[in-house]
């Protein structure tokens, strides 16, 4: 087994990715804890989130959206890769563990994931946010709830739409009807951009009881 960027023989074939390319991706600089976007702040929290607060309460990215992995996402996606998913599931793993090391991040008690229309799920043939978050919930021992919540409707894809429209885009998309009473989860994606989708299933989470949404993801696009 090789590593799937370099092409390296592995001393460890699982782990799919060397310790010398995880060393190498894209870092972020300063970012806010709760978006994951850049900023300047000494604060923890930059001032986009102070003024206009998301539902979910802390955001962990491995990297921006750019190479190598918005290729081996695509890949994944879109060429139906399904091979790289413990490969990435464990660069998201090693984001959440050293965040939980450097500000005593909890532990979930469910792990969950971004769900897709069951339209775009029988052309894809598998929904890659629960395909990641499946290794995940292993690794951690927590409880994997893949269907915890529903889609309603099929939504304008968003990246071709503007702010305003994908907002409106998934204000009623998602339903979630579990009791939810004082847990914590932890929300999988592959690629968080504006935010509107996963603020929009974090909403349902805190209106069915959860105190504590900790977004987890592989890229976060800096707009």
């Amino acid at each position: 087994m090789r590593c799937i960027l370099c092409n390296m023989p592995l001393v460890l074939p699982h782990h799919g990715i060397c310790s010398q390319c995880v060393k190498n991706l894209p870092k972020f600089n300063k970012i806010c804890y709760q978006c994951s976007l850049p900023h300047s702040l000494s604060t923890k929290i930059c001032y986009r989130c102070r003024d206009n607060r998301p539902y979910w309460d802390e955001m962990i990215a491995v990297t921006e959206y750019m190479a190598p992995l918005k290729r081996l996402i695509q890949h994944l996606k879109f060429y139906r890769k399904t091979e790289l998913t413990n490969a990435l599931a464990r660069l998201m793993f090693l984001a959440w563990y050293q965040r939980r090391l450097s500000s005593g991040l909890v532990k979930p008690d469910i792990v969950t994931c971004v769900p897709l229309h069951h339209f775009r799920y029988w052309s894809r043939g598998f929904n890659q946010a629960a395909l990641l978050a499946r290794p995940i919930a292993r690794w951690l021992n927590c409880d994997f709830q893949p269907y915890l919540l529903s889609r309603k409707s099929v939504a304008h894809d968003q990246k071709y739409l503007s702010l305003k429209q994908r907002i409106a885009n998934v204000e009623t998309l998602f339903s979630c009807r579990d009791d939810l009473t004082n847990q914590s989860i932890m929300l999988i994606d592959d690629i968080v951009t504006t935010g509107n989708t996963i603020n929009a299933i974090s909403q349902q989470l805190k209106h069915c009881g959860a105190n504590y949404i900790q977004v987890v993801c592989l890229c976060r696009t800096i707009l």
